[in-house]
């Protein structure tokens, strides 16, 4: 049973879940993240991640960690591009005194200077942590060139630069701003009574407005077409490349993962295939969709020996002209349908995936998508609109990002 209501103008997602005893999962998502920002104070969202957990109105932040972990529970938080999530699991027997972490978390930060002193120094510790993983930081690198001029070019934790410039001043400023109740959306999944969530949500989160999470204006998006190369010291060569696409909501999304897998998303897939496993000129290559809200890209990422980076690169090209000119098969389209029925079913497997699901309906289609909805889409999927949807997307002009030695 899942339904969406509100407590105090604040919407919230409850799913009643038995298959798990005495367990539940509360998250509350914040419609703010690196999006939200500018060239100024970028990392002010993940910054706050980490302030929140720093002590609040109520406890410290040795009491934050003791609490949770010696009821049975745990806790964490993250930032991405459009969005701020705290959450906490555990046994249904401790909801009220997790509902009451949560809300502190989330609304009460007590925002020490000291303690912001010291978590900015972490954050940027974590910063140029990325220099050890290239893939990441081409990520970022990729993102930054294809959405420059729209601010989903901004990296999540910001950058060394822009974080050191930071004052606790802006920090509380833009919490004041962003981290309200009217823009924030609570998913619940669990063996807990929906009396009990709403008498706890009622007694320790705010009054509210009426709520403004997943209507607020968002970035207009902004694709740049480009081929740039970064210097990285590395054994080999990590090349992007990105193909603009379009939101998370479209209609072709389905069409497009099917397009994706069949690409670099499983080990089955035409390139993994034919430039891994026949050829031997890389370890790696994967294709996905990144979609968020109002924009969204198909990635396809590999890692080779800088001798062969553009021959793989050339046959990257090669194998999406054949998608392109000939389409797909009836094995292909068969495994297409039974792998995203099993990406959904996935969701199903812990009440915190449930519960982020839940979320991702309303901040994207503004409504609770039923299962059997969903799973019609995925069977009613054909070999055409698989190939029209290559056809739209990955015949467009490419952006190249790559890491070379």
């Amino acid at each position: 049973m899942r339904e969406l209501y509100k407590i105090g103008n604040i919407p919230v997602i409850y799913e009643k879940v038995t298959s798990l005893p005495g367990l539940f999962t509360i998250s509350v998502f914040f419609d703010t993240g690196s999006s939200n920002e500018t060239t100024v104070n970028n990392g002010v969202s993940h910054f706050i991640e980490h302030m929140a957990f720093r002590g609040t109105k109520d406890f410290t932040s040795e009491e934050i960690s003791r609490l949770s972990e010696m009821y049975g529970g745990y806790m964490n938080a993250y930032t991405s591009k459009e969005t701020t999530a705290y959450y906490i699991k555990g046994f249904s027997g401790n909801l009220e005194l997790f509902i009451r972490l949560m809300a502190n978390i989330c609304f009460h930060p007590r925002f020490d200077r000291d303690d912001f002193l010291n978590e900015k120094q972490i954050i940027i510790d974590e910063i140029n942590s990325v220099m050890d993983n290239p893939e990441e930081y081409l990520g970022e690198a990729a993102e930054l060139e294809l959405f420059r001029g729209c601010s989903l070019e901004y990296p999540v934790s910001g950058t060394a630069e822009t974080v050191e410039a930071l004052s606790l001043e802006d920090i509380v400023k833009f919490y004041n701003t962003n981290y309200i109740a009217e823009n924030c959306i609570i998913s619940v999944c669990g063996d807990v009574e929906k009396a009990d969530v709403v008498k706890y949500i009622t007694k320790y989160f705010p009054d509210t407005k009426e709520s403004i999470a997943g209507v607020k204006p968002h970035y207009k998006p902004v694709y740049n077409t480009i081929s740039k190369d970064f210097q990285f010291k590395s054994g080999q060569s990590y090349v992007q490349l990105l193909y603009p696409a379009f939101q998370y909501s479209d209609s072709r999304r389905y069409a497009l993962s099917g397009c994706t897998m069949l690409l670099g998303g499983l080990m089955s897939s035409r390139l993994f295939q034919e430039i891994r496993e026949k050829r031997g000129l890389c370890y790696n290559i994967e294709a996905e969709s990144v979609l968020y809200k109002s924009a969204g890209y198909v990635n396809i990422l590999y890692s080779c020996s800088d001798a062969n980076k553009d021959k793989v690169q050339e046959l990257v090209i090669k194998e999406i002209n054949k998608m392109i000119k000939h389409g797909i098969t009836d094995d292909e389209l068969t495994m297409i349908k039974n792998q995203l029925k099993f990406s959904y079913a996935s969701n199903f497997e812990t009440l915190e995936s449930r519960a982020q699901m839940n979320f991702r309906h309303i901040y994207h289609y503004g409504r609770l998508l039923e299962s059997e909805d969903i799973l019609r889409r995925i069977d009613e999927l054909d070999k055409q609109q698989v190939h029209d949807t290559a056809e739209v997307i990955l015949n467009k002009e490419y952006s190249v990002c790559r890491l070379v030695q």
